[in-house]
């Protein structure tokens, strides 16, 4: 049986006695992710926050489970052209390059809510208003986290809602724990190749062949901050494993782009689901143009089992 369970700033799907989410309204955010084990304890495979506080006061010191919208990654200069306009965008910046979009600190509403023996859902909603001088459009961001048997699905619907098209792009920035260290991980990436990167991790325009982890391999002592194209969406885009658990990142085909980056304490690794390249705005790779009235999903599937 599947239940729902709304508190005052998280919501709780749960499959009993066997997985849990919790989400928070902040930022609709992902806090948890959690198998009861063979053991009876509980296991989240989310590094998540301390409560839902810590998460709004500290959300931009590694951008943990942030929604990445309307912009992905890094912008160049925080800089972009769209219809002959020149925009900046000064939310959040390093090195003078934009990150993480625009939306990754916002309450969302709460909406609709389901709960049967098969799955349970709930939507997140929010609706941006030309908040920031950068993105002077509307937009209307919808997000159903749904529970089922084959985990945890992730839809965000973006619609437009104002009277000219307008540039989006899409990911997800969760950090995944499996216990002890990422140096004794298993990683395997659906991909050949990445995206070359500057100095600044904005892409240059080319691919650049990448096999280390083409085939399920020990992570090791890698060093990973880097943009995977994904093959194909025929099965798992990724697998992260040890000897107990088993992570499957399943995106379909709105997700070409994996970005993968291990964190210097190497006890999470952030596997962020992407529509369109860093500092698409600019180079134009996977980006999106919303005509007025019309909308984009884009949806990705976490697996979580114990071996």
């Amino acid at each position: 049986m599947f239940n729902v369970y709304i508190r005052t700033q998280s919501i709780i799907l749960e499959h009993k006695n066997h997985a849990r989410a919790e989400i928070l309204s902040f930022g609709a955010l992902l806090h948890a992710y959690a198998l009861l084990q063979k053991n009876g304890e509980w296991f989240n495979a989310i590094q998540g926050y301390e409560n839902p506080e810590q998460a709004r006061s500290n959300i931009t010191q590694g951008f943990r489970s942030a929604k990445l919208s309307p912009f992905v990654c890094r912008m160049k200069n925080a800089r972009y052209r769209f219809n002959e306009q020149e925009h900046h965008c000064q939310k959040h910046n390093r090195k003078g390059h934009a990150l993480h979009g625009l939306i990754y600190d916002q309450d969302f509403q709460i909406g609709e809510q389901y709960a049967d023996d098969n799955s349970a859902w709930i939507e997140l909603h929010h609706h941006y208003r030309q908040n920031e001088e950068g993105y002077p459009f509307c937009y209307r961001i919808d997000i159903r986290y749904t529970l089922s048997a084959e985990g945890l699905e992730i839809a965000s619907t973006v619609s437009n809602s104002g009277t000219e098209a307008i540039p989006i792009a899409d990911g997800w920035h969760p950090y995944f724990r499996l216990g002890e260290q990422a140096d004794t991980w298993q990683l395997y990436i659906n991909s050949q190749e990445q995206l070359e990167f500057d100095q600044d991790l904005l892409p240059t325009g080319k691919r650049i062949p990448d096999q280390r982890f083409s085939r399920a391999s020990l992570i090791g002592d890698t060093m990973l901050d880097n943009s995977f194209v994904l093959q194909n969406h025929d099965g798992a885009a990724c697998h992260l494993e040890n000897a107990q658990f088993r992570l499957s990142l399943y995106p379909d085909d709105s997700y070409p782009y994996l970005q993968i980056y291990i964190p210097p304490e190497r006890q999470s690794i952030a596997l962020e689901n992407l529509s369109g390249a860093p500092d698409c705005f600019n180079n134009g790779m996977g980006l999106h143009i919303l005509a007025p009235n019309s909308r984009k999903t884009f949806r990705t599937r976490y697996q979580l089992s114990e071996k």
